[in-house]
């Protein structure tokens, strides 16, 4: 195994054990000693990867940023109508979070604030790269005819990460209630965007 390969499976079991302990502890608990702990490491053995607990949400946030980049190549990759492709976007979306429950904890808990300025400035270009993302696929469909001429796509795009929010949100006490809303809450606004 090359140095560099060894050296982003390191980075991404710190990220790892980071998120185990987010979703456990909570975010404020968060620490680099923690984290250390939770892999059988020295505190030193994760500054070698990482220059501290912020280069380690960096790193988080940079992960959030690429898989949803990802859920888009693949869901424009894999289908043509713009309804399918929305609708696998909103479950992939929603299987990833499910996935990394601590990640929207760690989201929240920075935007809720402004200690970092410059963490929720990243965290707020993922989130306007994937409005935009989204935003073209909606005009995409505008002109293909399948989504209403008089829909604003960058309003629909933020909506389409509005029905996602409560559901995250709502989540964290009862992981039952995405099971239960994602249809009906998708039903709701495609009703309201198409065609």
């Amino acid at each position: 195994m090359t140095q560099k390969k060894a050296t982003e499976l390191r980075q991404e079991e710190i990220m790892e054990a980071a998120l185990k302990l987010v979703e456990q502890q909570g975010f404020d608990n968060l620490n680099i000693a923690g984290i250390a702990a939770a892999i059988n490491l020295v505190p030193s053995a994760i500054y070698r990867h990482f220059q501290g607990k912020e280069a380690i949400i960096e790193g988080l946030i940079e992960y959030v940023g690429k898989a949803l980049h990802e859920n888009i190549l693949h869901v424009m990759k894999t289908e043509e109508e713009t309804q399918k492709r929305l609708k696998l976007l909103f479950t992939l979306h929603l299987q990833f979070i499910e996935s990394k429950r601590a990640i929207p904890q760690t989201l929240f808990s920075l935007l809720g604030n402004n200690k970092n300025m410059l963490l929720k400035r990243k965290i707020l270009a993922v989130i306007s790269r994937y409005v935009e993302q989204i935003t073209d696929m909606i005009a995409e469909g505008q002109a293909q005819g399948e989504i209403a001429p008089g829909v604003d796509p960058k309003s629909a795009a933020m909506l389409f990460i509005g029905l996602i929010q409560p559901l995250i949100i709502l989540s964290q006490t009862n992981d039952k209630l995405i099971e239960i809303y994602q249809e009906t809450s998708w039903q709701i606004y495609w009703r309201g965007i198409a065609c």
